[in-house]
């Protein structure tokens, strides 16, 4: 495998974990426990479509069941690389022995899966972090800037009607905070960001194909605040809807800014739709003992901003603090059902490898559950002082039905219409029409799935 240690010349495979499903993972069916509901499903993998775009070489395999996989492994491979998350631990090693089986010469791991030390001795290689620069030259390659993939997605309803078709877009990877629940200060704490350049060119192919929606996936926008100066402004430029996930303290002194949208014959027809804040919970000492920096009236105000002005809101809520008990959350959870968020995701503390929340864990009260597929957000895995497992997996599911109603798809419908007769009248009205029917009619296979590498004049794949 001399290859392999300098320029790599063989045959490359990169895929995310086997799906265990024939549906694909839908982020908000994780979240609510209604049928009545809005479909997010995730269809792509944004990591493997960056390495592709910048690597052309390598081919990638998103999400497949287990016989594609095994079927893609007969056709020969010198590399097989496994991009998975925590939870998915044990498919990929019983994914990287079966490379093996197939005759690979090493299996490499990446994703925030891959910080698990205890199988990281799995795999030949460990990439941790944003993996394109550290790719690059086992291809032959050197990447200035890394160029933006177009990740087109689409959001669904119960009966197969597409309410909005959009662009994905990452301004920057990564996040400097350092709250101690979380991975990324261990995958990535410096922001990798992404050029105006190619952030430009990527919204410029969104919008040759008919797409004027963008949500920003940054786990932070914002860390960076005069880069995001410069892309809301790219943003206006071509005309774009668009929402984003950022701290509460950053979004109190832009929304006023950024809802003032782009005007067109004196009518709104573009700008900030709304936001996705990390409460995390809502009594002061405990954002302080995750070292959240940031305070609960502050980002409660947040909220009543972006809500007095119509806004989209999503919030992201844990519980299972070791000061929590059964009684303690059925209060806390009817105060986070009062705030009447769009969606509102609720996660259990888990202690995951490398953070300072896993060592405090571990040694105060002892992490008991070794099945990985638990390590979700969904299960309590460690010893709580004052709840059992089967309990806190009888809140979550009370607690997600309670902060879901079965009227929160007609309370959002509701608000996106009448925003839209409110600043474009019968016009607007007939604007977000027209899109429902465009991403209905959309073309999938229109357009390259990636965009020409520089210097070349055609499509990189």
């Amino acid at each position: 495998m001399g290859a392999i240690l300098g320029v790599m010349t063989h045959r490359v495979l990169f895929t995310t974990a086997y799906r265990n499903s024939s549906e694909p993972y839908d982020y908000i069916g994780a979240n609510t426990r209604s049928w009545f509901r809005f479909y997010w499903p995730r269809i792509q993998s944004f990591g493997l479509r960056f390495l592709k775009q910048n690597i052309p070489e390598i081919e990638i395999l998103e999400f497949p069941t287990w016989d594609e996989y095994e079927k893609k492994l007969q056709e020969g491979w010198d590399v097989v690389g496994l991009s998975f998350y925590l939870s998915e631990t044990h498919e990929a090693v019983e994914m990287a022995e079966a490379a093996r089986s197939a005759g690979a010469g090493e299996v490499w791991a990446g994703n925030y899966g891959a910080l698990t030390t205890a199988v990281q001795d799995r795999f030949d290689k460990v990439f941790v972090g944003y993996a394109e620069h550290q790719l690059a030259p086992y291809f032959g390659r050197q990447i200035k800037d890394v160029i933006h993939p177009p990740l087109i997605e689409y959001l669904n309803t119960p009966f197969n009607i597409k309410v909005n078709i959009y662009g994905v877009l990452f301004t920057t990877r990564g996040c400097p905070v350092g709250c101690k629940f979380c991975q990324t200060p261990v995958f990535c704490n410096k922001p990798n960001i992404i050029s105006l350049e190619s952030i430009e060119r990527v919204l410029a192919y969104y919008k040759k194909m008919g797409i004027n929606v963008v949500i920003i996936e940054d786990e932070n926008f914002g860390c960076n605040r005069r880069h995001a100066d410069e892309v809301v402004k790219l943003l206006d430029k071509y005309g774009m809807v668009w929402g984003c996930m950022a701290r509460a303290d950053y979004l109190r002194k832009k929304i006023d800014d950024w809802a003032d949208a782009r005007m067109k014959n004196g009518k709104q027809v573009s700008g900030f739709a709304g936001a996705a804040i990390g409460i995390e919970n809502l009594h002061q000492e405990r954002l302080d003992e995750i070292k959240k920096k940031e305070g609960t009236e502050d980002i409660l105000e947040t909220l009543r901003m972006l809500q007095a002005r119509g806004l989209g809101t999503i919030g992201y809520y844990m519980i299972g603090f070791e000061e929590d008990t059964k009684e303690s959350l059925k209060v806390d959870i009817k105060k986070l059902a009062a705030l009447k968020l769009d969606i509102t995701q609720i996660c259990v503390i888990t202690p995951l490898p490398q953070t300072p929340l896993w060592r405090e864990i571990e040694e105060k009260y002892g992490i008991f559950d070794q099945d990985y597929h638990h390590y979700d957000g969904k299960h309590l895995v460690w010893n709580h002082p004052h709840i059992k497992p089967d309990e806190m997996q009888e809140i979550l599911d009370r607690s997600l039905r309670q902060v879901h109603s079965w009227y929160v798809p007609l309370r959002i419908s509701g608000r996106v219409w009448y925003n839209a007769y409110r600043y474009g009248g019968w016009d607007g009205i007939k604007e977000v029409a027209g899109y429902i029917s465009r991403a209905n009619k959309f073309d999938w296979n229109q357009g390259p799935r990636f965009l020409p590498l520089p210097g070349n004049k055609g499509s990189s794949a």
